[in-house]
C-alpha cells in the first residue's frame, strides 16, 4: 500500500468531510446522506483520529500517540480519560481548553468535530425547512 492508501487509511474522517461538503455544495447529495458523511466524521475524530494521548498524569501530559480527542493510548490506564476530562467536573475548565488546543492535531481535530456538528445542523434545518 503505497503513500496515498497509507494516507487514506489513517485519514478517511478528514476525506469524507471534505467530499461531503464539496458534494453537497454542489447539490450532488441530499442533506440526509450529508447528515450521515457529518456523523462518520465526528465519530472518527472523536475515537480513531490519530493523535497524541491527551491523559494527565503525575509527571505532565502523556507523550504517548493515542486514537482520536475522546480515547487515550495503549496505556490501560489512560483509555478514555479525555472523556473524563473534556466531561469531568467543574474545576477542569482550564485543563479542557488547553487539552482541545495543545498542539495542531488536537485543534485540527476539535475543528473537524466543530465542523461536522455545525454541518450537520445546517443540513437538518435544510431537510426540515427546504
Amino acid at each position: 500500500m503505497g503513500g496515498l492508501g497509507m494516507f487514506l487509511k489513517k485519514r478517511w474522517g478528514v476525506v469524507v468531510l471534505m467530499l461531503g461538503i464539496l458534494a453537497w455544495a454542489a447539490d450532488v447529495i441530499g442533506p440526509g446522506v450529508f447528515i450521515l458523511l457529518a456523523a462518520a466524521s465526528v465519530l472518527y475524530f472523536s475515537l480513531q483520529a490519530p493523535l497524541r494521548c491527551i491523559a494527565i498524569g503525575r509527571q505532565g501530559r502523556c507523550r504517548n500517540n493515542g486514537k482520536g480527542l475522546l480515547r487515550g493510548c495503549w496505556i490501560l490506564e489512560h483509555k478514555w480519560q479525555g472523556m473524563k476530562v473534556l466531561f469531568g467536573s467543574r474545576g477542569q475548565e482550564q485543563q479542557r481548553s488547553t487539552v482541545l488546543i495543545a498542539d495542531r492535531a488536537q485543534m485540527s481535530a476539535s475543528f473537524g468535530i466543530a465542523a461536522g456538528v455545525l454541518s450537520a445542523i445546517v443540513a437538518c434545518a435544510d431537510f426540515i425547512f427546504k
